[in-house]
């Protein structure tokens, strides 16, 4: 696990926050997101990102929405 993603978790967990996985949400899609909506890359190519809670959800240069269940079913996904 990369050191920025262990810090992360260890900084989540002391002010009493968690990780959720999110069940029921597809686990990728495709979408354009703002630089400064990354908090790091994640995986070992880089082209997978950790992103802030709430990101906006681009397409082709048009603006979806923050993300959600609604904008995540209007985004291409990864099978």
């Amino acid at each position: 696990m990369p050191q920025a993603i262990r810090y992360l978790t260890k900084y989540l967990e002391k002010t009493g926050e968690k990780l959720i996985y999110s069940r029921g949400l597809y686990r990728y899609f495709v979408t354009d997101v703002m630089d400064e909506n990354i908090i790091c890359p994640y995986g070992e190519n880089d082209k997978k990102f950790i992103l802030s809670d709430k990101f906006s959800c681009w397409e082709d240069g048009e603006y979806l929405g923050t993300v959600s269940p609604e904008v995540i079913a209007r985004l291409p996904k990864v099978t």
